[in-house]
Order: C-alpha cells, then structure tokens, then sequence
C-alpha cells in the first residue's frame, strides 16, 4: 500500500512541476510567441510529441506578422537559432522538383502523359512502360515509398549510409515491387519523386543541383536555400536531433521528460530530389509569393499543378490536408510538410492568405497541432470549430452508447466533404474497433471491417506486419493469421512478409505450415540477400526441431 501511494505521489509531482513550472494551472497562451515558448518548454510539448527548436514565420495578405527564432542550432556549441538559420526541409524538396519539372512541360521538353521509360530506358518494362510523368507526380505510380527497399535486402541504415549517382538510385529504385498498379490508387512516394529527379537531370544535361539553381533559385533571389554536398549540410545548417520520452528514474535527469539525440548521418544522394533541400522560413516564403503570383510559371500550368488527385495531393503539396480540416473546418489550405531524421518542417498556404511556415531541427512533431494553434493565434479566433461526433473507442458499450459504427461513418462522411476526397478512419482507429468488437464476441462485424481494411484501405507491407503482431499478442490471436496471411498475397516477394507468417503459425503449433513459410522466406531472402537471412534460416531450423519433436 505505501508503494502504491508513493507512485502516485510522484506521478502527482511529476504532472505538477517540471523545471519548476506548474503545468496543468498554466494559462493559454495568447499570442503565437506565447504558443512556441510553451512548446520550447515543458509545458504543452506533449501535445507536439516534441519540444520545438527551430524558426517560425507567419504572413498575411503577403506582409510578415511574425517571425522569430526558438532553440539552439547546435547544442554541443550552445549556437542559437536565428531566423536566418538554414535546415533540411525534407519533402517540402517536391515543390521545387515538381515545379522544375512543369517548367520543362511549358518547354515541351517533357509531357506528363509521357512514361518514364522514354527518358530513362534502363528502368525495368513493368516500370518503364506503364508509369507516367504525371503518376510520379501525383504519387500514383504505385511505387513504394522506402519501405520497399528492404524487401528487395537493402536495410534503410545502409541505404542512409550509401552514395548513389542519380542513375544508380533509379536502377536501385527499379529493383523494388510495385505495391500498387500504376495509376489505380494514391501512395505516397519518395522514390517517385527521385526518379523525377532523374529525368530532370537526363532531359536537361544538367545536374539538379544547377537546374535548381538556374530555374528556381537565382530568378527569386534565394539566398539560403539549395541543394548541396554532405559537408556543406554537415558544417552550415541546424544540427538535427531526435526527442524520445523517457519514464519512471530516467524522468527526473531527462531534459523536459525525453532524451534528445543528434541524428544520424545521411548521403545527400539518397534524400536527392524527394528530399534533399535546405531552406530557411524567409526564403520559403518568397517561395510561397512566386508561387501565388505566377513569377515562375504560367497560371494555366499552375493550375495543373494545384489541381487535386487521389487523396488531395497536387504535385508536390497537399489540397485541404483532412488533420488540419478535422480540427478546422472553416479553413481551407495548400500545403506540404517535410521529415528527415532530426529535422521537421512544413508550409502552408491558407486560401484567406495566411500564411505559415516553421523549420525544426527536432524530428517527431505534430505538425498539424502547430499549424492550427498558429492559425488561430494569427487571426484571433477561438478553439471552436472542430469537427465533432468521433465516437469514442475505449471500449464496445462505449462506442454503441455513442452511435457506434453508423457515428463512425457520419463522421468521416462529413471530413471527406470538407476535405474534398475520401478521408477513411486511420488505421489506429480501424485497428481498435476491429478489437472492441472481437472482444465482445461480435465477430460479424470485426469481419466485415477487416475485409474492408484489406480492399479499400490498400494497406503497405508494414502496417499489415504491425496489425498482425498486434493481434498475435491479444486475446484474439487467431486474426494475427489473416493479416499475415493477406501480407503475403499483397506483397509475395518479400521475405519478412513469409517469416511473419512462419512465426505466426508457429505460436500456434502449425509446425508444417510454419517450415513452409520459413522456406519461402529463406529462398527469397537468397535471391537478394536480405539482411536478416540468417533470422530466416534460424527460425526455419527452430520450426523442423519442433516438428522433430
């Protein structure tokens, strides 16, 4: 009993006093500079998954109302940000490859009707004659994103770690499984947008970095943003770091309740045209006025570029992004944000001329919460406009008091109106009602919710592995199978997806199904040699000593 109240005492402090500040009687903040130095500090960091470092501009109707810094660029130096600070701004690189690559359009050196072998004939026919300038583009291709490097036996460290030329990458690239048919459904694709890069540099005779510069950087004056060697992002811009909650002892000599570590390197050859870039929040936004204004290309061709496909995205941004929306409903936005490890970033660009850009050299932040406490700050609006009826989840009694699945479905319905294309419920969401019924023995419909999940959510390789272990280890353990098994009908070469299967029937004491699994495994992971093939080979021997026995 004294244990007991102890642990409670001290989750009691815990919650109370952090460096000194009382948390839970902590005003809201009022303005956007009361907002980032909540989120700098302890106080609200878990609502952003991390505490902010980094640099912040707000503008309206094309005049800066904010801009300041927060954080340090180095914390072994103890450098300070500034506003001229520059960092990694990840995938916000597929604006500027995909305006690039419009410039070439309003050349006619390139047609977004074309397929990408016209430019790159190397690339294997199931990829090179089926895939168009436009699917990459739209992230309709049905490449993977880099998920499907380690199918084909490339770890993601070693790929990180690894220099390419662009036409390596590309073959690289072409060795991966098409997760998708090309031009059939939205997914998201870096790789996709690599091989843009790729193109661009074949079509013009020039290198990305020079075309960038020529087309895009020297025309609007930038003068911090570009695309540059390893040692110019290792010596000029904000170190980046990753955060990570820490709990129990380790919480009272932790810096703000987490470890803070630098991020590991990464071959700039690898983040390329998909990610590459590095900006700073000033530049971004002279980005975002030539952008509206047409300085860099025709309003008809800026049409098509910011006219919406499968899931809302444009080339390069994201129309409407349904998080914001469902916190929202009244705004309405183009927008994109960018992850490299350490490093976070994101713009957006509200169609009443709000504009918000923050670079982060913190990696695991909740962009969307950002954005919309920013907004709300910016136009003195309160908290009220979010879209209501989630039902909630934590349990079956619960969810039915609550309307259950036709509430579920009114409010997705209602989000995919205001969001402009279909918004299905995550997969958290669809994995945890999928529990709530099983639990309550109401099997009917946990089934007809996993078959839905397997048609129309066309789930990639690793969130069906993640739903299989989660069940394998549930009190419904029986559905771990039909995950795994699904995983190896939607993706048959890769060899994880078999060992997840081998593993699963081996719990279960399937020890012939299991060999069989582990097998298939095995002789996939030979052809590429996968990393973990030595795993495979010892999970096979474990499996025919169990049916030995």
């Amino acid at each position: 009993m004294k244990k007991s109240i102890l642990r409670i005492g001290l989750v009691i402090i815990s919650l109370l006093i952090v460096g000194g500040m009382y948390i839970v009687f902590k005003p809201t903040p009022k303005t956007i500079d009361d907002l980032m130095e909540s989120y700098v500090n302890p106080g609200i960091k878990i609502e952003i998954r991390s505490p902010f470092s980094g640099t912040v501009l707000v503008a309206k109707k094309g005049n800066i109302i904010f801009e300041k810094a927060y954080g340090k660029s180095n914390r072994i130096t103890e450098t300070p940000n500034t506003i001229n600070t520059k960092f990694g701004i990840g995938s916000i690189t597929k604006q500027f490859t995909a305006m690039l690559i419009m410039q070439m359009v309003a050349e006619k050196a390139i047609n977004l009707k074309d397929t990408i072998g016209k430019y790159l004939p190397y690339l294997p026919k199931e990829k090179a004659g089926t895939i168009t300038i436009h699917q990459l583009l739209s992230h309709t291709s049905g490449l993977p994103h880099y998920g499907g490097l380690p199918a084909i036996g490339v770890s993601l460290k070693d790929f990180g770690n690894t220099y390419y030329t662009p036409k390596e990458l590309v073959k690289l690239i072409g060795k991966t499984n098409l997760v998708r048919t090309p031009g059939k459904a939205y997914y998201y694709s870096s790789l996709g947008y690599d091989i843009l890069g790729a193109i661009l540099e074949e079509v013009s005779g020039k290198s990305y970095k020079n075309l960038l510069n020529e087309k895009i950087i020297k025309p609007l004056g930038l003068k911090n943003t570009g695309f540059e060697s390893n040692e110019y992002i290792e010596n000029e811009l904000a170190k980046g770091y990753s955060y990570r909650e820490v709990y129990g002892l380790d919480w009272w000599t932790s810096e703000h309740g987490g470890k803070i570590t630098e991020a590991p390197f990464r071959d700039q050859s690898t983040a390329y045209s998909a990610g590459g870039m590095h900006s700073t929040v000033k530049d971004l936004f002279t980005w975002s006025k030539a952008l509206k204004t047409h300085k860099l290309l025709s309003s008809e061709l800026t049409e098509i570029m910011l006219t919406p496909n499968k899931h809302g995205h444009c080339y390069g941004l994201v129309r409407n992004w349904d998080d914001i929306i469902e916190k929202n409903i009244n705004v309405r936005l183009y927008g994109h944000g960018g992850a490299l490890a350490g490093n976070s970033a994101f713009i957006a660009l509200y169609d009443d001329e709000t504009t918000i850009v923050y670079l982060a050299n913190r990696s695991n932040l909740k962009a969307e919460e950002i954005l919309h406490q920013i907004y709300l700050r910016a136009n003195n609006l309160k908290d009220i406009y979010k879209l209501k009826g989630y039902p909630n989840r934590s349990s079956y009694s619960k969810f039915e008091e609550a309307g259950g699945m036709t509430a579920l479905q009114d409010y997705f319905n209602r989000l995919s109106r205001y969001s402009g294309y279909k918004v299905n419920p995550s997969n958290s969401t669809m994995r945890g009602v999928m529990k709530i019924h099983l639990e309550a023995g109401k099997l009917r419909v946990a089934d007809s919710l996993k078959t839905v999940f397997f048609d129309s959510y066309n789930p990639n390789e690793s969130t069906l592995n993640d739903f299989g272990y989660d069940f394998l280890y549930s009190d419904n353990p029986h559905y771990a199978i039909e995950f795994f098994k699904e995983n190896t009908i939607k993706y048959p070469y890769s060899s994880n997806t078999w060992d997840s299967l081998g593993e699963a029937y081996l719990t279960f004491g399937n020890y012939k199904k299991a060999i069989e699994c582990y097998k298939k495994a095995v002789e996939l992971g030979e052809k590429v040699a996968h990393r973990s093939l030595n795993d495979y080979k010892e999970n096979l021997k474990k499996a025919e000593s169990k049916l030995k026995d």
